[in-house]
């Protein structure tokens, strides 16, 4: 029985006889698993992060620097790259591997083996890029929400054009079927993104819409509330009641919820400011019965989204009613908005009880209230105050002062 020679074993890089590129000189290197000779030893194959050049060490007889497997570019097309190279699975797993190694040290890889063409390539660059950027915002101290607004811009307009060229992304802006908001929204992310890349271009410019936000009936909001589910019902009761957005609504906690007197303590977002606001016995009621299972009220908005998306849409079908679509969280804060003025004639209330820092903000709502309400009836409620407390029983109601004749104040709401 003949002997089989042993395997010999792997070549070990040593620090005394460190290798590097043949094509760059770059000590940067993968192992890239093992060629096997015809002798029966074995060398260490090893492929370049710098430039993705493969190839064998130790350096064979006679060659200065490595034993070159092939020249590059039919190591770019035909080369195996691991050592069960017949397998194609193995061959695109080990490919994947090496990219992710690369991007995961912040590197792209150019004219890898067998694994990525030169589009490729860019676009890797691109996508390692906005993670730069990301991750730059995310040091910065932005929110959740803001990073992952401005990624989702970048990674949608990176697959539409090339976002490290400025002439292609004016002209993609140019051409697209995008309104002017949209437009105006992918010019100031994009802006922020080139002001960190230190890359130059001419700002275009894009001047978003001013509309007038749908406000629904209140009979509209209740349906919702009544027909979905008991988390989100109470969600939508809170922002009824309260005006606030739902990232506040979705920050509160059981401890800013006061219970005995009936009030919600709400942390300001956006720059708004922070305040405290009265609830109703129906809305706390609600409250107690969600689960408290941690020290927050609410579970996370995608979840909520999802769940209220389903909803809106059943409701809307089995009532034949598209109105209820077009409602959304943002929306009952419109709605409050309008009421507050509607009842109280007071922009500034309606200032202090959504939060707003500038009151240019707060001015649509006047729009929406006489749109509303000023020419679509002209019929009213009326009553008399001969006292003061009289008097503020009918304005806390939605009353407002009309005259007063014989020492007898007269009061009125349209009904």
């Amino acid at each position: 029985m003949v002997e089989e020679a042993p395997v010999k074993p792997a070549f070990e890089i040593k620090a005394e006889n460190k290798p590097v590129c043949p094509e760059c000189g770059s000590e940067r290197l993968y192992k890239d698993g093992i060629r096997y000779l015809t002798d029966g030893s074995t060398v260490q194959r090893l492929l370049c992060r710098n430039c993705g050049f493969r190839f064998s060490w130790p350096r064979g007889k006679g060659q200065h620097r490595g034993q070159i497997l092939k020249t590059k570019r039919d190591n770019n097309n035909v080369c195996q790259v691991c050592v069960a190279g017949s397998n194609p699975a193995s061959k695109n797993l080990a490919s994947k591997a090496v990219l992710a190694l690369a991007e995961a040290n912040g590197k792209t890889t150019s004219g890898l083996a067998g694994a990525t063409t030169p589009n490729q390539t860019s676009q890797m660059d691109v996508k390692g890029k906005i993670l730069e950027f990301l991750w730059h915002l995310k040091k910065l101290g932005r929110k959740e929400t803001t990073v992952k607004g401005y990624g989702k811009i970048l990674t949608a307009l990176a697959k539409q054009t090339d976002i490290l060229n400025p002439n292609a992304v004016l002209e993609y802006l140019a051409k697209a079927s995008l309104n002017d908001t949209t437009k105006h929204d992918y010019t100031k992310t994009l802006n922020c993104f080139y002001r960190y890349l230190d890359i130059k271009w001419q700002v275009p410019s894009y001047k978003p819409l001013q509309k007038i936000p749908f406000v629904p009936t209140e009979q509209e909001i209740d349906i919702l509330i009544a027909n979905t589910s008991k988390t989100v019902s109470t969600l939508l009761q809170l922002l009824k009641e309260t005006g606030m957005r739902v990232g506040e609504a979705l920050a509160l906690k059981w401890t800013d919820i006061d219970f005995e007197r009936k009030t919600v303590r709400i942390t300001a977002e956006k720059g708004s400011l922070p305040r405290i606001l009265p609830l109703s016995e129906k809305c706390l009621t609600m409250l107690n019965r969600l689960p408290r299972k941690s020290e927050k009220i609410f579970p996370s908005k995608t979840s909520l989204d999802s769940r209220f998306y389903v909803q809106r849409k059943r409701i809307a079908h089995k009532l034949c009613n598209p109105r209820l679509l077009r409602i959304g969280f943002h929306t009952l804060r419109h709605w409050k908005g309008t009421m507050e003025y509607h009842k109280t004639k007071d922009i500034i209330h309606v200032q202090r009880l959504l939060g707003h820092k500038n009151i240019q903000n707060t001015l649509v709502y006047i729009t929406i209230e006489n749109a509303l309400f000023t020419e679509a009836n002209d019929e009213f409620h009326v009553r008399t105050a001969k006292t003061v407390e009289e008097a503020c029983k009918l304005v806390e109601v939605g009353f407002e002062y009309v005259t007063e004749i014989d020492g007898v104040k007269i009061f009125r709401k349209r009904k």
